[in-house]
């Protein structure tokens, strides 16, 4: 496969996968259910999209913006890899140990004050707080500039093409949450507790080596800036 394929198609499932253990669609789209007990399933399908829609946008930016944002205060690179990959460590194994997977972000029960009250304040909340921090929150943004990141330091000239294949993980991710939060209802049915908990589980494992290899391509774009810098030789 030519140098310029492997570097996108092996950033998408990488990114995906780190995504999906962070916004945890799955628990979200059942709190999502419990949350929105008077909305039809129609107004739910329409509002589903609405924060699918919210999160793509705010993902996206970030990922193509934010790193640059960083490196006004003076941020590096190797830096935002090196500490962003603890974080999702540190994120993995805190789910790995915790025996309520519903929510990869802690208990997103305390985000929200309330539930909401009726399908007219519903819109009104597509952003805050059903997008921003329910859905997308500080973890997801560290994890999207951790990844922005690796984007640029992974495979130098092919930085496009890394950040179009995270880019296209960013739309898989919000097709998912479309998709759990409208087949909420099915999967309340049809999915138990035992089998969310072992998915959750191995998914956190997975992100678990995720952030060991970010922390290490971290160190290893700082040893070469050392060098290149003759603080190392």
């Amino acid at each position: 496969m030519p140098t310029f394929l492997h570097a996108f198609t092996t950033i998408i499932p990488v990114t995906y996968m780190a995504l999906f253990q962070v916004v945890n669609p799955i628990g979200s789209g059942i709190m999502f259910l419990s949350l929105t007990p008077q909305a039809s399933n129609a107004f739910r399908r329409k509002l589903a999209f609405k924060v699918a829609l919210n999160a793509t946008t705010v993902l996206l930016i970030t990922l193509l913006a934010g790193i640059y944002v960083l490196r006004l205060f003076g941020i590096t690179i190797p830096i935002v890899q090196i500490f962003g990959g603890m974080l999702i460590i540190a994120m993995a194994w805190r789910s790995i140990n915790n025996d309520d997977h519903t929510s990869a972000e802690g208990d997103k029960k305390n985000i929200l004050d309330s539930s909401l009250a009726s399908e007219a304040s519903y819109m009104d909340q597509a952003f805050y707080p059903l997008t921003f921090p329910f859905v997308v929150g500080p973890g997801t943004i560290a994890v999207t500039l951790t990844i922005s990141a690796e984007s640029i330091t992974h495979s130098p000239g092919n930085d496009i093409l890394q950040y179009m294949g995270a880019g296209v993980s960013i739309l898989l991710i919000a097709a998912t949450i479309y998709l759990c939060f409208t087949s909420a209802p099915y999967m309340m049915n049809k999915l138990s507790v035992q089998v969310r908990r072992v998915v959750m589980k191995l998914l956190a494992f997975i992100l678990l080596c995720i952030g060991g290899q970010i922390v290490f391509n971290g160190f290893s774009s700082w040893l070469h800036l050392m060098q290149e810098t003759g603080l190392f030789k």
